[in-house]
């Protein structure tokens, strides 16, 4: 667009200079020549009025936008950026800072530079009753698809819900089962934890009291555990035991040198353990995605990445390793039956083969499907993990009473274990319920919303809250936001739909809005009750939460996130006293790495 008009006003200067002389002057501009000159600019000036009208974003008519963006080409692009810039916020942030200033619970903004617009719904209740009681008119929207493009192009996120998704989703179906997750994903599991909790351990004691970078371990335990859950116990790729390995083996010496930079305040930097080839391959894909966000042209994008020689070496390693160890499955199973799997590519063989015989076909263990499958477990379900755990422990060591009340709570709950000095067991952990550590999950789900929005598109032409939505729309639930972290909107009832008012009487599916006061505060205890025997309880349904989406299209992993958060926030805060950071780096601030 600059080009053109800087060549626009290039042309205009000359003009008023020969149009002086049109006429009197030797080889002047012949005046036919000068009109066709001036009908050629003209013509262009018209071009460009019209085809900037065209470019310009269409909103969709009576759905509240940011007018500024509507007169821009690149749409909210540019108001996000300086956004992003101004408060150190991120897309998510942005999105709500529309809804609050154009102060409705049903806004639009344009995103995508040529698109349509994006459609957010800043209320629980009504969102819940999209997800959940109207599937007949949204389904998953392409947008989730787009962003896994490049690393999982033949994952079922990509498919519409229907048979071929059905069918697809089967390999993986059994895998959050209760006996599944407690008896082969529990354990291996635990040994990661146990691995995190010895490299803390080492590093505390080396520290010897200062800060040290908690991020990056918890992202590796995550991508441990979730890479132990899918290939078994045996998988020996552990970047956090290379990390204890190689920690515990920095001599006194270069221990007091670590020690001698920086001030008591300061972090501890220790040094980076390089980690082996296959968990390189999968932390290179995965930090892709975080590339990919916000990106109005994903396909082109993704076209371009994966080129790129890293790129092509890591989904080389990673395809290599999966289909080795889809190799080793398929004998396991032809040599042991396949009625013990001790893996998630165990049951994944196992069940294509009863899928198979089914159907009549070959089974076809080896397909991109399969792959992406497998891989897919390992990406989707490190992320959310990581992501979660890491506000965990910051909210924990920030607030001292509630980490107090959780590890009291643990040691009741656990008075065997407390009394041997021990830590609680695997089955230990999975067989009871503590109500403070599932208040601390279910309250660190609300304030650091893992996935920044659920989205789902309009199959039919519409309406929310009043607003008409045409068929193609894109709608997006912020995950934190309006009733969920912010105050909830005041909306009239008639608008709401007959499904959503019926979830909303007493006795409803829809839990209460939260109460105005405290409402971005991290606070546990919101999530407790006292039962008719003056037990403390835990009320999943105390109030909006909705990190892992909802109805057939919610998070297939929900389960499993719970499971590895009990486990290994219970050896936590068992075995370390969390203490608050200096406040120079002591910061509430989040970097979106996905969303799903």
């Amino acid at each position: 667009m600059s080009e053109l008009m800087n060549s626009t006003n290039h042309r205009l200067e000359p003009l008023q200079t020969w149009g002086a002389y049109v006429g009197h002057t030797k080889g002047a501009i012949p005046t036919d020549q000068l009109g066709q000159l001036l009908l050629f600019v003209l013509g262009i000036g018209l071009l460009w009025r019209v085809l900037r009208r065209f470019l310009l974003p269409k909103p969709i008519p009576g759905i509240p936008y940011i007018e500024a963006s509507a007169n821009n080409i690149l749409g909210d692009i540019p108001a996000m950026l300086e956004h992003i810039k101004a408060t150190d916020g991120t897309f998510v942030t942005y999105l709500r800072s529309a809804m609050d200033r154009l102060n409705s619970p049903v806004v639009q903004v344009f995103m995508f530079p040529f698109g349509k617009p994006l459609v957010l719904l800043g209320d629980f209740a009504e969102a819940h009753d999209l997800l959940l009681h109207r599937e007949h008119e949204f389904d998953r929207s392409a947008t989730l698809g787009d962003l896994l493009l490049g690393i999982l192009p033949n994952h079922h996120v990509h498919l519409p819900t229907g048979v071929q998704w059905k069918a697809q989703r089967l390999l993986i179906r059994d895998l959050m089962t209760p006996s599944f997750l407690h008896n082969i994903a529990g354990p291996v599991l635990y040994k990661s934890a146990a691995n995190l909790i010895e490299l803390w351990r080492t590093k505390a004691r080396i520290a010897d009291g200062r800060p040290f970078d908690a991020h990056h371990d918890l992202y590796n335990f995550a991508l441990d555990a979730m890479s132990g859950f899918t290939f078994g116990h045996g998988f020996d790729h552990s970047t956090v035991r290379r990390a204890v390995e190689a920690i515990q083996g920095i001599d006194g010496s270069a221990q007091e040198v670590l020690r001698s930079k920086g001030t008591k305040e300061d972090p501890i930097t220790f040094p980076h353990v390089k980690a082996a080839d296959l968990m390189w391959a999968f932390e290179e894909l995965t930090q892709l995605v975080a590339y990919l966000l916000g990106n109005p042209f994903p396909h082109l994008t993704w076209a371009y990445v994966m080129r790129k020689p890293a790129s092509k070496k890591a989904n080389r390693i990673k395809e290599e390793f999966i289909r080795g160890e889809l190799r080793r499955a398929v004998q396991r199973l032809d040599h042991e039956g396949g009625e013990k799997p001790a893996s998630a590519v165990d049951y994944i063989v196992a069940r294509e083969k009863t899928l198979a015989e089914k159907a009549g076909r070959k089974p076809d263990f080896f397909s991109a499907m399969i792959v992406d499958e497998v891989f897919g477990i390992v990406y989707t379900g490190h992320e959310t993990t990581s992501t979660m755990l890491s506000w965990a422990v910051k909210y924990l060591a920030d607030t001292p009473s509630a980490q107090s009340k959780l590890r009291d709570a643990l040691h009741a709950q656990f008075a065997e274990a407390k009394a041997e000095g021990r830590a609680p067991t695997v089955q230990e952990i999975t067989s009871k319920q503590v109500p403070w550590l599932e208040a601390t999950i279910e309250e660190s789900l609300r304030c650091s919303a893992t996935a920044p929005s659920i989205d789902r598109m309009a199959l039919v032409d519409t309406q929310i809250l009043g607003y008409h939505i045409p068929k193609g729309t894109v709608v997006s639930q912020p995950c934190s936001g309006p009733s969920i972290t912010m105050p909830a909107f005041s909306i009239d009832d008639t608008l709401r739909s007959p499904t959503s008012l019926a979830a909303l009487r007493d006795g409803g599916t829809v839990p209460p809005n939260w109460k105005p006061e405290g409402i971005t505060t991290w606070k546990p205890e919101r999530w407790l009750v006292t039962g008719s025997d003056g037990r403390v309880e835990f009320n999943p349904k105390a109030g909006p939460q909705v990190a892992f989406g909802l109805g057939t299209r919610g998070c297939y992993g929900k389960r499993l996130t719970y499971v590895e958060s009990r486990i290994l926030l219970t050896l936590l805060v068992w075995n370390f006293e969390l203490l608050q950071c200096a406040p120079q780096i002591s910061r509430l601030t989040a970097r979106i790495a996905m969303f799903g």
